[in-house]
């Protein structure tokens, strides 16, 4: 459940440059906020408005003179795609790794090979200055990002007229290059820009903003959306406006997918997860241990478990009170996950007990384990309301197949062994081979 450090501005996968979920703090110096969203605060954030205004001064007359040069498609293809482009800027699909995959970036490249940029250009531009309103960003970023889109655009388009590129020639085996080409020169040039701006808010090196973002980022969507973006600008040049409609209609459809798929997620890592300490509970730890002994079914595989049990609770929820007694189970579930490897599960058995799965480990490995917790847990006592509040852990050890002839029951010689600690005065390891 650990996230990823943000760079504070966040590059999306339709490559304009995001303000991150949490409002910026903004200087006294700049009162009003809708100028730019930055992270800087006073002078520090010159640097970067002068970075927006730059790119924005070369980008929108550019813009501006080819919409007015350039021939457009016919009225009806140039009301889909701004309306197509309007809909598909804002309602990115999220995907499973949390990356976003515009379903915009596909049209507007379909949009650049088949009627030139001026098409492509109403499909992006729209959007990227309806964001001061529909998603209160900065006007500056506003700007900034209809600018370097222009540029970046009209690269693509220069890079395909030396490849002797025409708009509306339907394509052939000969055009996949001109547009891998094209695609290539838009996304590079365009995370470039936006990388410039964000090496400017974290002050690393540009180059490091740029493989993060162009490898690291979105390596979860990278191969997807280069596939989808490339068919979809070869489709298009046969199909035309019914191209951009299945275009749109199949990542719209990935959208709503995705939200089912994350909604699952999350509804079943709540069903799974005890909401006070976070960890797993027992519901999850059937589940995932009937999966583990299907298959290690006939091998000789040792798994281990770990029957803790919290000593005074209960005196702790008598003089200070449960909710001091819950976040004492708090800090127990965190000691008890940062002292077990990755492939070992922490449950929540009830109560003030907790279970730990160890697999391929065998009892000396899970003893070794059992006193390193003990030992953890006088390093590092619990404190409520500046207070020193003493606890202890009694700890019952077995192993599988050696204790039980089924994990389960591997479980409950653990929990026995567990109880023999705390009777013989708790703070103990006792292993259910002595039993």
């Amino acid at each position: 459940m650990s996230q990823i450090p943000n760079l504070g501005e966040r590059l999306t996968s339709k490559g304009a440059l995001e303000e991150p979920a949490q409002e910026y703090e903004l200087s006294p110096s700049w009162p009003d906020s809708r100028l730019i969203k930055t992270r800087l605060k006073g002078r520090d954030a010159l640097p970067q408005i002068v970075h927006f205004l730059v790119f924005a001064a070369i980008g929108l007359p550019l813009c501006i003179k080819l919409l007015a040069t350039r021939p457009l498609p016919e009225p009806k293809t140039t009301v889909l795609l701004i309306v197509l482009g309007l809909i598909s800027y804002h309602l990115p699909v999220t995907m499973p790794s949390s990356v976003q995959f515009n379903p915009g970036f596909p049209l507007l490249m379909s949009a650049l090979y088949v009627h030139g940029i001026s098409a492509c250009l109403l499909v992006v531009i729209p959007s990227m200055l309806l964001y001061f309103f529909t998603k209160k960003h900065g006007l500056f970023n506003c700007l900034f990002n209809a600018g370097q889109f222009t540029l970046c655009l009209y690269a693509a388009e220069l890079v395909a007229l030396q490849t002797g590129w025409q708009p509306g020639i339907p394509a052939d085996y000969k055009s996949v290059l001109t547009v891998c080409l094209m695609y290539l020169t838009a996304d590079v040039l365009n995370v470039l820009l936006v990388a410039g701006s964000v090496a400017i808010v974290t002050k690393r090196p540009l180059w490091d903003c740029f493989k993060r973002t162009f490898l690291f980022e979105r390596r979860a969507i990278l191969a997807q959306r280069t596939f989808v973006t490339i068919v979809a600008m070869l489709l298009t040049s046969y199909m035309r406006d019914i191209a951009f409609l299945i275009v749109f209609v199949g990542v719209l459809s990935l959208r709503i997918q995705n939200l089912f798929q994350r909604e699952l997620t999350v509804r079943t890592e709540e069903a799974e997860t005890d909401p006070l300490t976070n960890v797993y509970n027992m519901r999850y730890l059937h589940r995932w241990l009937k999966q583990e002994v299907r298959a290690i079914n006939g091998s000789k595989i040792h798994y281990s478990f770990i029957f803790a049990d919290v000593d005074g609770l209960k005196t702790v929820n008598d003089m200070y009170g449960h909710e001091t007694g819950n976040h004492l189970l708090i800090h127990v579930a965190r000691l008890l996950v940062s002292n077990v490897r990755s492939q070992d599960r922490v449950a929540r058995y009830g109560g003030d007990e907790f279970v730990i799965v160890c697999p391929h480990t065998n009892l000396s490995q899970a003893m070794s384990m059992a006193k390193r917790i003990l030992r953890t847990i006088t390093k590092e006592p619990f404190r409520a309301n500046g207070v020193e509040i003493p606890f202890g852990m009694s700890m019952g050890v077995a192993s599988w197949p050696e204790h039980g002839e089924t994990v389960f029951d591997t479980i409950r010689m653990a929990d026995k062994a567990m109880y023999l600690a705390k009777r013989n005065g708790g703070a103990k390891i006792h292993s259910a081979a002595n039993l």
